[in-house]
């Protein structure tokens, strides 16, 4: 039948030398093992916390962008809310100072002409009036020109006031441009 079965020492050939084990060098082995894991770990655990924390700064960031550029363009506009009214200021000032004198003008002949022509009505009424005009030598003499050929006699008394004044018999005409004088010197102010 077949082969007797062998004696349980007979499986272990105690004969054989036990293999020699250097614990140190096991113990060293293990070691760098577990500082390899644990460095691992440590990387891992602190990469993961720098990642939240770049991503909380880029966060923060991101945030104080934001509200330094709401802040900057309130500011940018209400700096060019000021310097467009103060820019409408000016171009208004100066527009007036350009156009006041020759408003001055345009307003001064018609107020000769009309004196011109209310003179002439209140003469054709009487013949042979009198009329007395008080004011500048240079309105005068622009109220002169409006009377060509017939025209009523004229007195002229020279007086610094910009308005022209007519008077004949009961009647007393006068221009109103010293009111308009005050009142482009308030708008110019």
């Amino acid at each position: 039948m077949g082969r007797p079965a062998a004696a349980p020492e007979a499986l272990f050939d105690l004969s054989d030398p036990e293999p020699q084990v250097d614990v140190e060098a096991e113990r060293a082995k293990a070691f760098a093992e577990g500082r390899a894991e644990a460095e691992a770990d440590l990387s891992r655990t602190h990469r993961e916390e720098m990642e939240a924390m770049q991503a909380a700064h880029a966060a923060s960031l991101a945030q104080l962008r934001d509200s330094y550029e709401k802040q900057a363009a309130a500011m940018i506009a209400e700096r060019f809310s000021a310097m467009s009214d103060t820019m409408a200021d000016l171009l208004a000032s100066q527009a007036a100072n350009v156009l006041a004198p020759v408003l001055d003008e345009v307003l001064t002949r018609k107020a000769v002409a009309d004196l011109a022509t209310m003179i002439r009505s209140g003469c054709q009424e009487g013949e042979g009036l009198v009329v007395t005009v008080k004011g500048p030598s240079y309105l005068y003499e622009m109220l002169l020109s409006h009377f060509e050929g017939h025209a009523p006699l004229f007195r002229h008394l020279e007086a610094a006031d910009l308005d022209l004044s007519a008077e004949f018999g009961d009647t007393v005409l006068v221009t109103r441009m010293a009111a308009w004088a005050d009142t482009v010197r308030r708008v110019l102010a």
